[in-house]
C-alpha cells in the first residue's frame, strides 16, 4: 500500500522554500490480522454482546483470505475455520460473525484472519488487506439501547513477543463507576504465560497478574484490583521463543453501559532489547471436514466445527 502525503505549510517569515522529499508512511495493512476479542454472549445487565467481522480488500484483484475462531480457555490446535474470496476492492461484513450464520458459537474468542498462505503473491505487501470489528449490544434485549466499541484489528507486527512490552494507559477500575476486564490472545502453539502489571497514575506497580494462555487460545477476566487513570503493562513470563500475544482491555461505564476498548501497543521501550528471529507463519489447522464459502464470501451452514 501506497500513501499519497500532504502537508499544510503556515505562514512563515522566511524567503527561501525548502524543498523536503516525500517520506512513506509506515503500512496500515497486513496479511496476517488479530481481533484479540469477540462475542456472542451474555453480559451483565441483561445485555447481549455480539461482533460484526469486516474484511476490505484494497486490490484490483480477487483475494482469498482465512477467518478463524479461537474460543477463550481452550486449547486450540484445531479451530473453525471459513475461507472467503474477496472481489476486487470489495468490504465483506461479517454480521454477528460468532453468531449461526457464520461460525454458530455462544461465548467469546479471538479471531484470526489472514490471506490464503497458498497464495502466488507476495506477502509482504500484495497480500495485504484490511480487518476491523465492532463489538456490541443490540437494542433489543438490552434493556437500554445499544452500546458498543471498535475492536480494530492487529496486524501480526504489533503483537507483543519476548523483546517488547504491551502497553495500555488511562485505565479506570474503581469497583463502583467503572469496571476494567483484561485479555490475552495468543498466535503461539504452545502454552504461555503473560505478566501484567498494573500501575497507579505515578507509575508504581500496584500488583501484578499472570495469564496463562493456551496454545492458540485467548483468555480474559475481570481486573481485580483497582485503578484510577493507571496503566496496564503486559509481557510474556514463560513460553518458546517465538512467542506472540495481543493483550488488551475494555473499560466499561457501570451507570450507562458505555465501553471503551483499549489496545496494548507493543514497545521496546522498558524492555532488554535483544536480537532474535520469531516465527508467525504459523497458525491453527482447520478441522478436517471445515468446508469452503462461495466467491461472494457467504459461509456454507452445513460445515463442521471442529476443534471445541
Amino acid at each position: 500500500m501506497r500513501i499519497t502525503r500532504l502537508s499544510v505549510l503556515a505562514p512563515i517569515l522566511v524567503a527561501s522554500v525548502m524543498v523536503v522529499a516525500p517520506v512513506r508512511a509506515p503500512a496500515q495493512l497486513a496479511a496476517d490480522w488479530m481481533v484479540p476479542a469477540a462475542a456472542h454472549d451474555k453480559g451483565l445487565r441483561e445485555t447481549f454482546w455480539m461482533t460484526d467481522l469486516s474484511l476490505h480488500n484494497p486490490h484490483e484483484f480477487e483475494l482469498p483470505v482465512v477467518v478463524q475462531a479461537l474460543p477463550s480457555d481452550t486449547v486450540n490446535f484445531e479451530v473453525p475455520t471459513l475461507t472467503f474470496t474477496l472481489l476486487p476492492w470489495e468490504t465483506l461484513n461479517l454480521w454477528d460473525v460468532l453468531g449461526p450464520n457464520f461460525f454458530d458459537f455462544d461465548g467469546t474468542a479471538a479471531l484470526l484472519a489472514y490471506a490464503d498462505s497458498g497464495l502466488s503473491c507476495d506477502p509482504i505487501e500484495d497480500c495485504h488487506f484490511l480487518v476491523t470489528s465492532r463489538t456490541y449490544t443490540p437494542a433489543k434485549g438490552s434493556g437500554a439501547g445499544e452500546f458498543g466499541l471498535t475492536v480494530t484489528g492487529a496486524g501480526v507486527g504489533r503483537g507483543t513477543d519476548w523483546w517488547t512490552l504491551g502497553y495500555a494507559a488511562g485505565i479506570l477500575n474503581d469497583g463502583e463507576f467503572f469496571r476494567c476486564n483484561a485479555g490475552v490472545a495468543s498466535w503461539t502453539p504452545e502454552w504461555t504465560t503473560v505478566r501484567l502489571d498494573v500501575q497507579d497514575a505515578t507509575g508504581a506497580i500496584v500488583v501484578s497478574e499472570f495469564y496463562d494462555v493456551p496454545p492458540f487460545g485467548h483468555t480474559q477476566r475481570r481486573l481485580p484490583h483497582t485503578t484510577d487513570g493507571g496503566s496496564l503493562v503486559f509481557y510474556l513470563d514463560q513460553g518458546p521463543t517465538d512467542s506472540l500475544v495481543f493483550p488488551y482491555a475494555t473499560v466499561i461505564n457501570q451507570e450507562t453501559g458505555d465501553a471503551s476498548y483499549f489496545f496494548a501497543e507493543a514497545s521496546a521501550v522498558g524492555a532488554s532489547v535483544t536480537k532474535g528471529s520469531r516465527s508467525v507463519d504459523r497458525r491453527p489447522g482447520k478441522p478436517a471436514a471445515a468446508s469452503r464459502a462461495d466467491g461472494r464470501g457467504r459461509a456454507d451452514a452445513s460445515r463442521r466445527v471442529g476443534g471445541q
